[in-house]
This record gives structure tokens, sequence and C-alpha cells, in this order.
């Protein structure tokens, strides 16, 4: 197997090897080119209506929308699709698009689970800020106090590892990973394999708050800090300070490869042209708290509005978490405490074996936008061509036209011509 990244630094990536270029670079007003098609294509099937108070979109404007998701389906050969999108004043619009299953070609509905990889760490970000406010924890702490053997671990603090400025090696480039965990997605880990890679690896990437570089061995730790300090897991954690209050039934952070149901089936194709894999049941220890949850369309309109604005955090705690510096690679992308910031909207991507998504919200407009395929491999998700077309035809002017088909690749931060997805 080929791996997307060719560095051991890191930028947005997903709880698993696969490249964000599209999740980040493409998602957010990069343009992609789809490369050649894999088998099995799957014609999106029509949208499913779901009856709201909210007034919907009008007609045109709504089969603009299914267009956008259709032809980002057929383009890169995706079985499925749930987009809602909702924007107060002007209309709301939800699908359901395509096969959740290939084996008995039944169809997606706006009711299935899937899992929301790296969107777990706005939960798991959350559960630290709250310690802090409890007392419990500081930002300045440092991570040696809970964690030994990590490089620089007596100067990385709190706060680093939530804004993704620690330094830390990205756990996921190691061949434990790239290519175990690639050959059988229920490969046996725990999170302390995690830091036994990080303590073998040796040196950091980077002195700790000197630039801001994506790696999730920062969120497995986190998890690892949550647990010491509650001596509670991490899902209890999640699922009484988050999951309950906010009543998100369809959200949990699983123990098991297994998924509630109804559930989308998630598809993995190595290289253009494969076949589509089955990943559907993946070991969730392997992403921990930087991306084993898995979610609905529903709860995730839900929190990603109480995510951006701080409905489950002081004031103070909110304005921290919100205090942004850029990736260096992309100035129009930031990171705060466990949130991503582009073009004025907040939320996360996630992506793993079979699934990438988004979930943002933007404070001027009050909007939310949701939407997940059901494919996602090594060589990039499937979802940014259909963000990338709804923010450009219902927030007109605030994404730049940026040329394409090449695309920066966040692993490498050097030009990749003519991306597969």
């Amino acid at each position: 197997m080929t791996t997307a990244y060719s560095g051991s630094r890191s930028t947005p990536m997903t709880s698993v090897p696969m490249s964000r270029r599209a999740l980040l670079a493409g998602g957010l007003g990069l343009a992609t080119t789809a490369g050649p098609l894999p088998s099995r294509p799957v014609r999106a099937q029509a949208a499913t209506p779901v009856p709201s108070s909210e007034e919907a979109f009008p007609l045109e404007v709504q089969l603009q929308l299914t267009q956008i998701v259709e032809t980002a389906l057929a383009e890169t050969s995706t079985p499925g699709a749930l987009v809602g999108v909702w924007v107060p004043g002007r209309g709301t619009w939800t699908m359901a698009a395509g096969i959740g299953d290939l084996a008995t070609a039944a169809p997606m509905t706006l009711a299935d689970h899937f899992r929301i990889a790296s969107i777990t760490k706005t939960f798991t970000a959350t559960v630290v800020l709250q310690l802090v406010e409890e007392g419990r924890l500081s930002l300045d702490e440092r991570l040696g106090h809970f964690i030994a053997g990590i490089p620089d671990g007596d100067v990385i603090t709190i706060r680093q590892l939530l804004g993704m400025s620690a330094g830390i090696y990205n756990f996921i480039h190691d061949p434990r990973i790239a290519v175990d965990y690639v050959a059988d997605p229920l490969l046996p880990f725990t999170p302390q394999d995690v830091v036994a890679i990080v303590r073998a690896h040796g040196a950091a990437d980077f002195p700790p708050d000197a630039e801001v570089a994506y790696s999730d061995t920062n969120y497995v730790l986190l998890g690892l800090i949550i647990e010491q300090v509650t001596s509670r897991s991490v899902a209890a954690e999640i699922t009484d300070r988050i999951i309950r209050p906010l009543s998100l039934t369809g959200t949990s952070y699983p123990a098991t490869p297994e998924m509630p149901t109804p559930y989308a089936h998630g598809y993995l194709a190595e290289q253009p042209g494969d076949p589509l894999r089955d990943v559907t049941r993946s070991t969730p220890a392997v992403p921990a708290a930087a991306g084993a949850m898995i979610s609905t369309v529903a709860d995730l309109k839900i929190w990603a509005a109480a995510l951006a604005t701080g409905a489950l955090l002081s004031p103070a705690l909110q304005a921290e978490r919100l205090a942004f510096r850029p990736f260096a690679p992309w100035p129009t992308l930031s990171y705060g405490l466990g949130i991503l910031e582009g073009y004025g909207f907040l939320g996360h991507s996630g992506g793993i074996f079979g699934y990438s998504s988004w979930m943002l919200y933007d404070p001027e407009t009050h909007a939310t936008l949701v939407m997940v395929t059901n494919r996602a491999a090594t060589e990039g998700g499937t979802v940014n061509p259909i963000l990338d077309g709804i923010l450009r035809l219902l927030f007109p002017g605030r994404l730049p036209d940026l040329p394409g088909p090449d695309v920066v690749a966040p692993e490498s931060a050097t030009p990749v011509a003519t991306p597969t997805s």
C-alpha cells in the first residue's frame, strides 16, 4: 500500500493514515480533481425529505444542492452521502443519497449512524476544558506530570496538546498503523501502544509552541489524562458531560467495532480502480479519544452549534477555545482548542476508514452544515467536493477562487498533482 504522506510532520490529518488534502485544503475552498473511478459505481438515490418546522430552500436551490451531491458521488464513485444544511432566514435542506450497504443495495437514510473520526476531538477537548473550569486541570500543566517519557513532555502543556502546537510525532505514521492497521482494521491496540510508539520514535517534530501542526497523538494523550484525573473512562466522561446533557441520542463512544443500528456501511478503495472494501467494522481503540466516536446528522447539527457558541463552557473558557492560530501551510485555516476555523466557519472535519465528514457552524449567519460520505481511504475522503460546492452556492464570496487541479498535501506541504480524491 502507498500512503499519502511523505514526511514525519503532520497537519490536519485524520485519526487513521488518510490524506486530508481534501478534507482541509480542498474542503474549504481548494478545488480537487477526481482520478479514475473505482469499480461498482453506484447512482445516487433521490433526496429523502424530512419534516421540519423550518422553511425549505426554494425549489431551484434544492435542485442545485441535489446536483452538487449527486455529481460528487458520481465523480468519486462513492456509494452514498448524508447532508444537512440549515440557514436561518434562508432555508433548510437534508438529503440521504445513494447506497448505504452495497451487499444488499439498501439506501442511505438520514437516521443512519456513521463514524465521525476526528470530530471526536471536539468532544475530548470540551471535557478537558470543563475539567479546567472545575479546577481539576490547568491549561498550563505539563504533559510529563501525567505521562512520562514523551519527548519534551516536561515542557509541553495541556494547552499545546489541545491546540496542536505540542510538536509530538503523529503515531498514525508508524508502520503499525500505516501498514498493519490498513491490512487489519480490527488490529489489537490500546492508547498505551501510542505512548510506546512516540517514546520509541524519539525526537519531537518541533519545539513546543513553535508552530501549529496536526497530530492525532495529542488527543490520545489527552484521553489518557482525562482518565487519570477523573478515574473514569473517556467514554463515560463524554457521555455524562456532553451526550446526555444535549440529548444526543444517536451519539456514542464505542467500546467495540460494532455499529448501532441503523448504520451506513463504510468503504475503502486503496487505489483508484480497486474494488470497494467494506471496512465498517474497525477497532475504536486505534483512534481512541482522537477519533473513535459515532453519531448522526441530527446529533451533529445540535453539537455544531453547542460547540461553536460555548453552550457547555463558561465565556472565559470558550474564549480560550476560540483563540485560533493558523496552520503554517494554510493561513486561511486555523486551530483553536479542539476546533477548526476557516473563512469564518467553526467546526471540525473527520476521516477514518470508510467515512469522511464535516461539521460546521457559521457565527455570522447561524448556519449549520453537516455531511458525511461512506467512502474514505489512504488517498483521502470524498466529502470535500460536496462541502466545496455547497459553500460556493450558499456563501458566494466567502471562499477564494483558488486554482486546481494541484493541491497542497498536508502531509508534505508540497504540491500534489491530480489527486484521486
